[in-house]
């Protein structure tokens, strides 16, 4: 008759660990791709060495050549904030380095798009001093997709460029202030965006007036002002009817 063998067992997670990712550093396929994404969902990701053999992975395979495979590292990189949230601070510059690069993707808005979806994910779960030095660069490379032609991307955008304003409290305060001044008349002209779904940017120019990000007597400030209207006359020539019927307003209100 069979007997149960003496001594410790081993977690099945642990044996599931030890099984999977010999194969997944050996084949490292599409399928192994989705064979990750689920797993980064998963809470066994709280196990440590499971854990980074998973983001070594991705961060490999967020460089493919293939853009869909690309996409998929992203997407699971973002994943990370379900499977072992508490694990989101100690990768932060990790994370970021590398989700930051993806909005850099010339060859595919996909990855741009799941980019963007995994740093509203992740940013949720940091405060302002754990972004760091890369504060700059995503906040500035976010604003590039204020007017992207991709309904997806625009929305993501203002959706981003909102929790960076919640997020700002001390450090970046004054420099997050005055990129608000650079963005004030697309945020305003996207209030009337041809795409329903970009209605997204409303809660953050709310938002955004409510903590005073602008002057509040701005009327006053002539340079302000000329600036502001050397803004709107660029959107003279938008190709959204919408837009252009937007600018023309707000110029009319000067």
């Amino acid at each position: 008759p069979y007997k149960r063998p003496h001594g410790p067992t081993t977690p099945l997670y642990s044996m599931s660990a030890q099984i999977i990712f010999p194969i997944l550093m050996i084949i490292l396929g599409l399928m192994d791709m989705l064979i990750l994404f689920q797993l980064m969902s998963d809470p066994m990701l709280r196990e440590k060495k499971f854990l980074k053999s998973v983001l070594s992975i991705l961060e490999e395979r967020s460089h493919d050549r293939n853009s869909i495979v690309r996409q998929m590292a992203v997407r699971g990189l973002g994943n990370l904030v379900y499977g072992a949230p508490e694990k989101v601070k100690k990768y932060k510059k990790f994370l970021l380095d590398i989700l930051i690069g993806a909005l850099h993707d010339i060859f595919s808005s996909e990855v741009i798009g799941e980019s963007m979806k995994a740093l509203a994910k992740v940013l949720k779960e940091l405060k302002e001093k754990d972004i760091g030095s890369s504060f700059k660069d995503l906040t500035q490379q976010i604003r590039t997709y204020f007017d992207d032609e991709d309904d997806a991307l625009r929305s993501m955008a203002f959706v981003l460029f909102g929790i960076l304003a919640r997020l700002t409290k001390r450090k970046w305060k004054t420099y997050f202030a005055d990129q608000v001044k650079q963005s004030w008349v697309t945020l305003l002209l996207h209030l009337q965006d041809p795409n329903p779904a970009v209605s997204m940017v409303r809660p953050t120019v709310t938002y955004l007036l409510s903590k005073r990000n602008l002057p509040p007597n701005a009327k006053e400030n002539a340079e302000l002002l000329e600036n502001l209207y050397k803004n709107i006359i660029t959107y003279f020539y938008s190709s959204w009817e919408e837009i252009r019927a937007a600018a023309a307003n707000l110029a009319g209100e000067r």
